[in-house]
């Protein structure tokens, strides 16, 4: 009885293991486990929670993972539910090597491999300081003129970035040229764009990233800034006009030891009489200036005038002949109306030396066959080419050419029938 009930129990744990293998065989082959590489690099997470360090450098930011899952699973999964962080936290400043963890928020899947295991990273400490501005001014103010202390909208500014950098920046340097300068100057300088400090300022955050740097500029006491006037004799010759009168320089700085005496004299100065008299063309001279007694010029002692002088601009009308050009042989050419008026423009003294033989009107038939056209005139003015065609009237010429066998052949034809009339005539009382 024991035996058989044995025997019972044997085969029935055999049954048992025996249809599980064939469950799990069955299983298998309707969802087959897969093991391979996924197909999509993870990006790595740095995991750093202090505010104080920062990531210089890391030899990986991605990293390929070998997974085992059921084919289902692969065809459902997505590289979101894949996590590979590198832990940063309480490491100090420099290079360290930092393996790598990794999880797959996914049941029946199970992350195998990881490439690489571990990444090599580099940590520097990030510190804030403040920077002083320093302003160096270059050059000096014009003669007469003192340049003040610069006045500085933001005498520090707060400065961030890595304790390598930062060793690098101890004081902002600003060059301001003020050489020659009579007004005060005010110019705002951005600080990453000043030349000398943008290799130094690449990684750094500046706060404010600009200042404005006000240079206050006065003129001493007995001097005193004056237009310079040029004076003028004579006229240009007859037909020419003056277009423009400069000085260099447009002004100058005076000195006297006695400021009322400055301060009355007009806001210019004159300089000596420059003839102009018949003059054509412009004219440059060095000339001195009229000074009262017990004043002085500081600047300039001599003035450089230039004259600009030009004919004056008029216009004038000739009435031309027109010439056919380019007419082919065995053509006739009948043309309406056989002369144009030609409208120019130019210096006066020119356009009063033209004659009909300086200008010519050519109607160009070259290549056109028998038949009525349309053509536009061109004028040849011989002579400077300063002169302006400016209207030609008309400014289309009527044109009829004619083959000239045809129009003997016409005219013979013509002859005949006349004869042919008298003829009839004649021979019958």
């Amino acid at each position: 009885m024991i035996r058989r009930l044995l025997q019972t129990l044997s085969l029935f744990g055999l049954a048992t293991v025996l249809s599980t293998i064939v469950w799990i065989t069955a299983v298998n082959e309707e969802n087959p486990i897969i093991e391979q590489i996924y197909p999509q690099q993870i990006i790595i997470k740095m995991n750093l929670q202090s505010t104080n360090m920062k990531i210089e450098q890391y030899s990986a930011s991605e990293a390929t993972v070998v997974i085992r899952a059921p084919s289902q699973i692969w065809s459902q999964l997505n590289a979101n539910q894949i996590n590979i962080v590198a832990d940063l936290n309480g490491l100090s400043p420099g290079t360290h090597t930092i393996p790598l963890e990794v999880n797959i928020n996914t049941p029946d899947a199970e992350i195998l491999s990881i490439d690489p295991e571990e990444i090599s990273i580099n940590l520097t400490r990030i510190i804030t300081k403040t920077i002083p501005i320093v302003v160096n001014l270059q050059g000096e103010p014009a003669v007469g003129y003192v340049a003040n202390s610069p006045i500085i909208s933001t005498e520090n500014i707060i400065a961030t970035g890595s304790e390598e950098s930062m060793s690098n920046l101890n004081v902002i340097d600003i060059n301001l040229n003020i050489n020659q300068s009579k007004d005060t100057i005010n110019r705002t300088f951005t600080f990453n764009q000043i030349s000398n400090l943008q290799p130094i300022l690449k990684n750094i955050a500046l706060q404010p990233t600009s200042t404005m740097i006000t240079v206050p500029i006065q003129q001493l006491g007995g001097y005193r800034d004056v237009a310079v006037r040029a004076l003028l004799d004579g006229k240009p010759e007859v037909g020419y006009r003056i277009t423009n009168i400069t000085t260099s320089p447009p002004t100058i700085t005076l000195f006297s030891n006695d400021p009322d005496l400055l301060a009355s004299l007009p806001g210019f100065i004159e300089t000596e009489p420059l003839d102009i008299s018949d003059a054509s063309q412009d004219i440059d001279a060095r000339l001195t200036m009229a000074l009262p007694e017990e004043v002085t010029a500081v600047s300039e002692q001599s003035i450089n005038v230039l004259v600009s002088i030009e004919a004056v601009q008029t216009s004038q009308r000739i009435r031309q002949n027109v010439t056919i050009a380019g007419l082919g042989a065995d053509l006739s050419a009948q043309i309406s109306p056989e002369s144009v008026d030609v409208i120019m423009s130019g210096p006066l003294p020119i356009l009063d030396s033209l004659t009909t033989e300086n200008v010519n009107v050519v109607l160009d038939l070259i290549q056109l066959k028998p038949g009525n056209y349309e053509i536009e005139p061109s004028v040849i003015v011989s002579g400077p080419d300063i002169i302006k065609i400016d209207t030609i009237l008309p400014s289309f010429i009527s044109v009829k050419i004619n083959n000239l066998n045809e129009l003997l052949d016409e005219e013979s034809n013509n002859n005949n029938s006349s004869n042919s009339v008298t003829n009839t005539t004649t021979t019958n009382p």
